[in-house]
């Protein structure tokens, strides 16, 4: 599945187009939930993009190593900004399994 141009990537510096409020609001929801992703103690991505769908959801893709089956990725986005919707398609690894 191919994701908008638009969306936020770890891997993507930050845009340093200044934008209008309304225009930046969907950026700044993506970019708290890349951040609230990314520094979660028990959580590595290995790639992870976040698109705002609508103004209460969002779409998470990407990788993740983690042997934590128990940590719910809708659960830590849900509420940020309003967010209620959660898309996740981000494929678990466990390190453990690799070979």
């Amino acid at each position: 599945m191919k994701l908008p141009a638009n969306s936020v990537q770890s891997t993507v510096a930050e845009s340093k187009d200044a934008a209008t409020n309304e225009e930046s609001l969907p950026h700044e929801v993506e970019r708290e939930v890349l951040h609230r992703l990314q520094n979660h103690p028990s959580l590595k991505f290995t790639r992870l993009s976040v698109h705002q769908c609508d103004r209460d959801s969002i779409f998470l893709d990407g990788s993740l190593e983690s042997n934590d089956d128990e940590i719910d990725l809708c659960e830590v986005v849900r509420g940020i900004h309003g967010i209620k919707i959660v898309v996740n398609r981000v494929m678990n690894i466990h390190p453990r399994l690799k070979g």
